[in-house]
């Protein structure tokens, strides 16, 4: 259940973190902080699922093998949410076809090395901190997370049932 807390614990910071991110590129680009997102929370999973998985292999697996990882996780996992995102809900929240080097229009090079930096600086410098912050926070983290866990929960069925609509539009 510790390993379960923990994890969770960096798939929320790492999946705000990501919004920030995401929200600071959107304001240099276009002038606002927010875009369109799948949750009504201010959450990317896309980032908490790649950053968490990396927090995970990087002690397990040597450097050679793990820096390439850092290329190849995150942009594995930013192909399947426009994939999924685009077949099953008819979703579309970036579109790389005007980019080089891109495939499907999911991802492209560009942003997959975006994805290694961001990735190795998480690991290097932002990791450190976080795992500070969760020893700060961990006696309270067990029902904190529970609560949080249903707050995510929540909003991911509700956004789904609300998209559902799409879905039976494509299955017909």
């Amino acid at each position: 259940m510790t390993t379960f807390r923990i994890l969770f614990f960096y798939f929320i910071v790492y999946s705000f973190l990501g919004w920030i991110i995401e929200g600071l590129f959107n304001l240099s680009k276009n002038g606002k902080f927010t875009k369109p997102n799948f949750l009504k929370l201010p959450l990317k999973p896309m980032y908490g699922f790649a950053s968490t998985l990396l927090v995970m292999l990087a002690p397990l697996i040597p450097m050679w093998l793990f820096v390439p990882l850092c290329f190849i996780i995150p942009s594995f996992i930013e192909y399947l949410s426009a994939y999924l995102l685009d077949k099953f809900l008819d979703l579309r929240y970036w579109n790389y076809e005007h980019k080089s080097y891109q495939f499907h229009g999911y991802v492209c090079l560009e942003f997959s090395c975006y994805w290694l930096l961001l990735s190795l600086l998480l690991i290097f410098f932002v990791q450190p901190y976080i795992l500070t912050l969760y020893m700060l926070v961990a006696k309270a983290w067990g029902f904190v997370a529970a609560f949080i866990f249903l707050i995510v929960l929540w909003d991911f069925v509700t956004t789904l049932l609300k998209n559902t609509h799409r879905c039976k539009n494509m299955l017909s």
